[in-house]
């Protein structure tokens, strides 16, 4: 369990600006759009995974129609998202136990999900988040880096030990959003490189370390540590 260097009122806090902020809403789903979606999306970024997920889906939006594809139309259609040959394996064979195990139904527990090939944690609770609406909460690298950098883990911490964190000190009607609602912020203010920290709305709760001490000088930005 990582260590919590931040309070949990404190987070919930920073939760409640950066909602007031994004007013984010929670996204509804197929859950079968969403497993092909997850499948795809590992070390692919959402501008690559979801044109290809719209390309697949709309040759095949079940796994009894998917598994009429050859190996060759799947690895055509998804490219160029990474790992292709081997996610378009992956989508076959998860299609495969679907229709064997689930009778073609996508389960809705985290356990049945994880037994699907190409389904790992952060999959599995995208399919439980978007796919049926429960408070679940995906860590991919934008919920990772904005977690640490809040303080709310340490540094270096897990994405399943943080995904067991979060969902411990969240109460459920937030847990659905925070995926969303941390990855809008991660794209918006708190990117991997180069981070705005001049406009973010949480600026007096983040711990962390390379954080930039702007403040606003009419239309010019002004840091002081370089004066």
């Amino acid at each position: 369990m990582p260590i919590n260097t931040m309070d949990k009122e404190k987070f919930l806090k920073a939760v409640s600006i950066l909602q007031g902020r994004y007013k984010i809403k929670n996204r509804k789903e197929k859950p079968f759009d969403v497993l092909i979606h997850g499948i795809l999306s590992t070390r692919t970024k959402d501008t690559t995974t979801f044109p290809a997920q719209r390309r697949l889906l709309s040759l095949a939006d079940t796994p009894q129609k998917m598994l009429k594809l050859s190996d060759k139309e799947i690895k055509d259609v998804i490219y160029p998202v990474g790992f292709y040959r081997t996610k378009a394996k992956l989508v076959k064979r998860a299609c495969r136990v679907l229709i064997d195990k689930y009778g073609g139904k996508v389960p809705d527990t985290k356990k049945d999900l994880m037994s699907l090939p190409g389904v790992g944690h952060k999959v599995a609770s995208l399919v439980l988040v978007w796919g049926f609406g429960l408070p679940f909460i995906p860590v991919d690298t934008h919920v990772s880096r904005v977690s640490q950098r809040l303080g709310i883990v340490k540094k270096g911490t897990k994405p399943e030990k943080i995904e067991e964190f979060l969902e411990g000190i969240t109460p459920a009607k937030d847990r659905i959003l925070l995926n969303h609602l941390f990855v809008t912020f991660g794209r918006d203010i708190c990117k991997p490189v180069s981070p705005l920290c001049y406009k973010c709305p949480v600026y007096e709760l983040c711990e962390f370390s390379g954080k930039k001490h702007y403040f606003d000088r009419g239309k010019k930005l002004f840091n002081p540590a370089k004066t």
